[in-house]
């Protein structure tokens, strides 16, 4: 029998009957007395005949996981329809292989009369069942009868997650004592672990070993499935691992707000009636928008959203970021707040997109169909991609780019084949092999440079030299080059130290991670600098000594309280409070002994401010010394002060400088222990708010040459805004200080934003990117977009050796002149410019006139740059490149010069 697609779809599969453990699971049986029925959504309500039991004439049927992962092959006429998440997601009539059954769905299956039912409805249309619907997760572990959905792979084990650890995670899950943990071999349970103490009373960590050949089950006491497993479970029990059960169509549909909105009538949600004005693209909190080419060329939105974008074709052709341009006879649907997550959770590239004007409603659908999309879509944009590196004359493997693009040519048609045969065997998990390989070219056409920070920030969890070798072998093999390892953090030390109101963090047991890390990394070639965070003590929970020991050292807000609520973490933050001499004695005290121990490269400076303000009426800073401190100076108890007052920048001033001094003096005392240790500063980057709403002022530091790095923490979803922060902190320091734009791996970007975010601010003159952090980094698999684009070459520190970054430089230039500029036709007389910097790199040496050469190479740096800008003989695109390369020179070389001159 012949398909006949209706929603231009072959779904067939070859019969594969799941195992009894799975049909244990989703036994189904109707929830009351009334005959099990569906309820359209004209709000007709049918009579289903046969639950898994086939088809028979003029009766309506329902097929669900328990028939298997298709439905029976029909003996006579149907029609069908597939529902899934309650949405009908497709329609066909026929079929020699049987019907397709979602994990999550059911199939409607009509012959004869029952038929006209199922050709009544409509895709996106949805339908709603009077009983349970059995469903399978994507992820599961079954054992003895019990199914268990898993809910992460490699990790951090949150509340109620479970977790599947394999061993490409590491050594061991590096959990906490809160959960159980299953060790499996060979499909068997090996080892378990559950909350224990040892016989001191102390609580056991579960950190399992996770074995070469298995994996780990980590089950978070929170999770219901902790008390089904704990102590029923035994070693030798049988256990079988699926994940691969992703369903291969999907169906969300939700409301939007509004349709182009361009007036408060349209959308009231989305107008600011503080400012009597429209929020940026009409979108207000927690709204959802679409928006299509009626409404202008972008949708104008803040950074604070998610955007899809929809071509004429009505698929997704892009998803995140914000501001996006509409395409012509496209659509682009943008969400703040809750409807930000939901189209980030629910929607993919290659989805399907009908607007549903009649219902105000956004349907998106996922099929077999739209894998072919999304492949075709990734294969034409990393095409463009390698089209528009040619153009630019960019440092990228163009050969190796070509390959992936043509493997995954090859492997899309195979896909297309099987479709249309009927074969999905395995189908989601061999596409995900193909978007790998497109992924990866689209990755490639990134540059990456031989001089460029490479910089992430750690909290150390390790307890043995091993995991920490472990772990410095994953960031060397994606050529990070300096490591900022959290050593003061919540009011503890990470070593063993001798303040008596501090401590070492007793989570390391006496082992000296600290010194591990120095030793482990300096045998890699990575730096190690001190990540510290000053007057910062402690969250809810966790506080070190220091808090307990001397309360009256407290920062106390304007309501008298001794900490800041920070709700979006549901805790409170605790500060010292700055002012006190004896408080900064304190904090300088521990990075005296840090440095005087420790061989680190580098101190920086984080939560180096106040607690931010927030609307003002519960700012800091109202402790009896700094209020008596300042009303001996001005006659006015700073508590009766509010923004606008008088003497209110006064009020600022004296929180502002106090913090600056402070800068002052760690910087100095750590220059005067280690001459050639770097100072850095992580930073709020809106600096012109900063210096009054959290006494943050890193322009004052970089003018005063206090710092050596500027770390603006730039955590946006977007790259305009990411882009933004690094012009400005580039334009704030001077040429005092290099910048490294901080960027946030935890915040769920696509790979594509992230690199996007590090482009665009090198394009601005940082010196190099910051990822926070080190476990969302591999967790969410950056690590591999990195390394095949952005990091794809090893890459020295830029102000480790200055000389040495020049040469290098230099030396790339004269590189890419020979091998890609002249080759490829972008420049004529190129070995004109190879002898300038051959000069470059030898006019300047290591010795006691080395300022003085640097000054010169400042000078014929610009020369150089002029004189390529105007020669008619080569491409505009390679001047830009020149230039760009010749602009990361001067900034190096600037820095030094600012240095050298204190």
């Amino acid at each position: 029998m012949k398909i006949k697609p209706i929603w231009n779809l072959a779904l067939c599969f070859s019969l594969l009957l799941l195992c009894a453990a799975e049909a244990a699971y989703s036994e189904p049986s109707p929830a009351s007395a009334d005959p099990p029925a569906v309820t359209l959504e004209d709000g007709t309500a049918h009579v289903i005949d046969l639950i898994d039991e086939g088809r028979e004439d003029g009766k309506l049927s329902l097929f669900t996981v328990r028939s298997g992962k298709q439905t029976p092959p029909p003996s006579l006429p149907s029609r069908d329809a597939i529902v899934a998440g309650g949405i009908v997601a497709a329609k066909y009539e026929g079929s020699e292989f049987g019907t397709y059954i979602p994990p999550d769905g059911y199939v409607l299956s009509g012959t004869g009369a029952a038929a006209a039912i199922v050709d009544a409805l409509r895709v996106g249309d949805s339908v709603t069942a009077n009983f349970p619907i059995p469903a399978l997760p994507d992820r599961y572990f079954s054992i003895g009868g019990a199914v268990v959905p898993i809910t992460q792979i490699n990790a951090g084990r949150g509340p109620a997650d479970i977790v599947l650890y394999l061993p490409s995670y590491g050594s061991a899950t590096r959990t906490n004592p809160w959960g159980m943990e299953l060790t499996v071999e060979n499909g068997t349970v090996t080892r378990i672990v559950a909350i224990a103490q040892d016989a001191g009373g102390n609580w056991l960590d579960n950190n399992s070993p996770i074995p070469p050949g298995g994996y780990v089950l980590s089950i978070q006491a929170d999770s219901p499935h902790y008390g089904q497993l704990n102590g029923t479970v035994r070693e030798g029990d049988p256990i079988d691992l699926h994940t691969d059960n992703e369903s291969l169509i999907q169906a969300y549909k939700t409301g939007y707000d509004a349709l182009n909105p361009k007036t408060r009538e349209d959308n009231p949600g989305g107008w600011d009636d503080g400012s009597n004005a429209p929020f940026p693209g009409h979108r207000g909190a927690d709204q959802l928008i679409v928006y299509d080419g009626s409404y202008g060329s972008s949708t104008g939105t803040n950074p604070w959203g998610y955007e899809v974008t929809v071509n004429a074709d009505g698929k997704v052709t892009r998803i995140g970021g914000n501001d996006s341009p509409i395409p012509a006879g496209g659509y682009v649907i943008s969400g703040h707040g809750v409807q930000a997550d939901w189209l980030s959770e629910h929607v993919a590239v290659g989805s399907a997109f009908k607007l549903l004007a009649e219902k105000k409603q956004a349907l998106f659908l996922f099929t077999p169909e739209s894998y072919l999309d999304k492949g075709r879509i990734g294969i034409d944009a990393a095409g463009q991609a390698l089209l528009d590196a040619k153009r630019q004359f960019l440092d990228v493997d163009y050969a190796g780019i070509e390959r992936e693009l043509a493997q995954a040519e090859e492997g899309l048609g195979a896909l297309s084949e099987r479709i249309r045969q009927g074969n999905f065997e395995r189908f989601a998990e061999d596409f995900a092999k193909l978007a790998e390989g497109v992924d990866r070219a689209g990755f490639m056409t990134y540059e990456s440079r031989a001089v460029d920070h490479r910089s992430i920030w750690i909290r150390p969890k390790e307890t043995s030299r091993a995991q920490v070798k472990e772990h410095i072998a994953k960031l060397a093999a994606m050529h990070i080059n300096s490591i900022y390892l959290e050593t003061w953090w919540n009011g503890y030390t990470i070593f063993p130290t001798s303040n008596p109101l501090a401590a070492q963090n007793p989570m390391y047991g006496g082992f000296d991670v600290l010194q591990a890390y120095i030793d482990e990394a300096g045998n890699a070639g990575i730096e190690v600098h001190a990540w510290v965070e000053n007057f910062f003590v402690g969250v809810t929970g966790m506080t070190g000594p220091v808090k307990g020991l001397k309360p009256e050292w407290s920062m106390i807000s304007r309501k008298g309280d001794d900490f800041q609520d920070v709700p979006l973490y549901s805790t409170r933050y605790y500060f010292l409070n700055p002012v006190l001499p004896e408080v900064r004695d304190f904090v300088a005290g521990i990075y005296r002994e840090l440095l005087q121990n420790y061989d680190v490269d580098g101190l920086h400076l984080d939560y180096i401010r106040y607690p931010d303000a927030g609307d003002y009426t519960n700012d800091f800073g109202f402790d009896p010394y700094t209020r008596d401190l300042f009303k001996q100076e001005h006659g006015v108890d700073p508590i009766e002060l509010h923004p606008g007052d008088e003497l209110w920048s006064a009020w600022s001033d004296l929180k502002k400088n106090t913090i600056n001094e402070f800068v002052y003096r760690v910087s100095g005392e750590a220059k005067a222990i280690k001459p050639g240790i770097k100072v850095s500063a992580a930073v709020w980057p809106n600096y012109e708010r900063g210096p009054e709403y959290m006494s943050q002022e890193p322009k004052d530091w970089a003018a005063k040459n206090k710092i050596d790095q500027l770390f603006p923490m730039s955590y946006h979803l977007d790259a305009v805004s990411v882009a933004a922060d690094a012009a400005s902190s580039v334009a704030l320091v001077g040429g005092k200080s290099l910048v490294v734009i901080g960027v946030g791996t935890n915040l769920g970007l696509t790979k594509e934003m992230l690199l996007d975010q590090i482009k665009q601010s090198v394009d601005r003159g940082v010196s190099g990117s910051a990822l926070f952090e080190f476990e969302s980094l591999f967790n969410n698999g950056y690590d591999s977009a990195l390394l095949a684009g952005i990091y794809s070459k090893k890459a020295i520190v830029p102000d480790r050796d200055p000389l040495l970054s020049v040469r290098t430089i230099a030396g790339e230039m004269r590189r890419k002149i020979e091998q890609i500029y002249i080759p490829m036709g972008g420049i004529k007389g190129g070995k004109t410019y190879v002898k300038e910097l051959e000069k470059l790199e030898k006019g300047w040496k290591d010795n006691k006139s080395a300022a003085k050469e640097a000054a010169k190479s400042i000078k014929d740096i610009a020369k150089l740059t002029e004189g390529i800008a105007g020669d008619r003989y080569v491409n505009e695109e390679v001047k830009k490149r020149m230039a760009a390369d010749l602009a990361q020179l001067r900034r190096i070389v600037a820095v030094y010069l600012s240095k050298a001159a204190k």
